[in-house]
């Protein structure tokens, strides 16, 4: 979850935290389904994918309003 909030604070510079943070939350509730009575925090594990991915759109919407004048000419 630290690193989904980290690329939304900073994802017109860096691409790297929010894909991270879908990548861990993708394993831990792999890790969630497979061990339910062993982990805990499946909520921040959500929270943390979620944050992921609101990054990766607004990084993926910030590239696509830069690069909007090359598709109108």
């Amino acid at each position: 979850m630290v690193l989904g909030i980290i690329g939304i604070v900073l994802f017109c510079f860096y691409a790297i935290p929010s894909i991270l943070a879908v990548i861990f939350a993708a394993i831990s509730l792999g890790q969630f389904k497979n061990q339910p009575n062993t982990y805990t925090g499946r909520g921040m594990a959500i929270a943390g994918l979620v944050t992921g991915l609101v990054g990766v759109c607004l990084l993926v919407l910030l590239v696509s309003a830069g690069n909007f004048h090359l598709w109108f000419r």
